[in-house]
């Protein structure tokens, strides 16, 4: 019989997991679902947000709240790419089909 505290602790890890695939694929959807745009740079800034939060925590440090500071700054630095990104490359292709979508 495992261990309680094990089968808690791989329970939470599945569960926090869980819920980070959710994120994704709500955003996913929503975006397809209004804007009718395939947007597969995604998840790439989904992941952009993690690696700028883990080089900001490594700049200032493991001190109380840093990691909040960090992850506020990551996602204004992602929000301002994806900014820059829609301006520049979706705006184009708004009520376009999506096969042109995909080319």
């Amino acid at each position: 019989m495992p261990d309680p505290s094990f089968v808690f602790a791989q329970s939470l890890s599945g569960l926090t997991a869980a819920m980070f695939l959710f994120l994704i694929a709500s955003g996913l959807s929503l975006i397809f679902g209004v804007l009718r745009l395939l947007n597969f740079a995604h998840g790439t800034f989904y992941m952009l947000g993690a690696y700028t939060a883990y080089q900001i925590v490594q700049w200032i440090g493991t001190g109380p709240g840093m990691f909040w500071l960090a992850a506020l700054g990551a996602a204004a630095a992602v929000a301002v790419l994806g900014g820059v990104v829609e301006r520049f490359l979706f705006r184009h292709l708004y009520g376009q089909e999506e096969l042109y979508q995909l080319l």
